[in-house]
C-alpha cells in the first residue's frame, strides 16, 4: 500500500478576501465582551445540566442498591455492559444519552422524567 501525504497549498487572499477578514475581525472585537459573557452563561448552564446527570446517576445506583441488585443484574435487563453501567455509577465526566439513562431506570421499575425551566 503506498502512502500518501496531503501537500499544503498556501495561497495569498485576494484584496476582496483581505477586506472581508479584517471586516470580520474587527466586528469579532467589537463584540468580544458580548461572546464571552455568552459563553459564561453556555458554560454554567451546561454545568448545572451535568449535576442533575450525576444527580440522576447517583439516584438510579442507589436504587439498584437498595433492590438488591449487581451490575450483571442490570447488564441482563438492559443490555448494557456491565463495564458501561460501571463507568456510568463511576465516573464524573460521563455524557449519557437520554435513551441509557431511560433504559436503566425502567431496569429498575423506575422512570426518567425532564422538566425545563
Amino acid at each position: 500500500m503506498v502512502k500518501r501525504h496531503a501537500k499544503r497549498l498556501r495561497r495569498e487572499l485576494t484584496p476582496e478576501e483581505r477586506q472581508r477578514w479584517k471586516r470580520a475581525k474587527e466586528e469579532t472585537e467589537k463584540r468580544k465582551e458580548e461572546i464571552l459573557v455568552k459563553g459564561r452563561r453556555l458554560k454554567a448552564a451546561h454545568d448545572r445540566a451535568n449535576v442533575a446527570v450525576r444527580e440522576a446517576l447517583k439516584l438510579l445506583k442507589a436504587e439498584r442498591q437498595a433492590q438488591g441488585l449487581s451490575l450483571s443484574d442490570v447488564e441482563k435487563k438492559t443490555g448494557i455492559g456491565r463495564a458501561a453501567l460501571s463507568r456510568l455509577e463511576n465516573e464524573a465526566e460521563l455524557n449519557p444519552t437520554v435513551v441509557t439513562l431511560t433504559r436503566y431506570a425502567e431496569a429498575l421499575g423506575k422512570k426518567i422524567v425532564v422538566s425545563f425551566d
